[in-house]
């Protein structure tokens, strides 16, 4: 199995966890409890710091040769979505101002859309940035109060299963991305 598939897993529970919250489940604190969110952000810490490891073996454990630089192309992706995640993970379990996040979500929603044609002949890779763009547009905006943290949270959702846990369960299916 491809060691994409650790990033798939991984950041798709820590954005599945991060919907959850938004929508409001298990998002309120027991009395005289923590608050739910430190949680949430020491699993987005998580999948962020393990992105980070992945994207360096991905390079070093699957060079390309001299002109052919795809493993550096997707490292490159992955160490953008790490660096959000740990971003969020550290801002959640600090209590920090979530509008820096919403800050960081603007470049994290566009600059994957470069990678349309490294993706070519893939619709699901493609779509995949279409929902990113919408997941991450919406950050920004829950964060300064312009949309709706629910409806963020049940995006988060439809993100973690679509563009995280599909791609995977295909790959650990013996199946390729299409």
């Amino acid at each position: 199995m491809p060691p994409i598939t650790i990033v798939f897993f991984l950041t798709g529970l820590a954005v599945w966890a991060i919907g959850l919250y938004f929508v409001g489940a298990g998002a309120q604190p027991r009395e005289g409890g923590p608050n739910p969110l430190v949680s949430v952000g020491w699993l987005s810490l998580i999948a962020g710091l393990s992105d980070f490891g992945q994207a360096f073996y991905i390079m070093a454990a699957r060079p390309e040769p001299l002109g052919a630089d795809g493993s550096v192309l997707i490292s490159g992706l992955i160490i953008f979505y790490a660096t959000f995640f740990t971003l969020l993970g550290i801002t959640a379990i600090k209590g920090l101002d979530l509008r820096v996040i919403g800050n960081v979500a603007i470049p994290v929603a566009i600059v994957p859309l470069f990678y349309w044609n490294v993706f070519a002949g893939g619709w699901m890779f493609r779509s995949i940035l279409i929902v990113w763009l919408i997941a991450f547009l919406a950050v920004w905006a829950t964060t300064y109060g312009r949309f709706s943290a629910k409806l963020l949270g049940w995006i988060l959702l439809f993100t973690a299963v679509y563009t995280f846990w599909v791609p995977g369960i295909l790959l650990a299916l013996g199946r390729s991305i299409p």
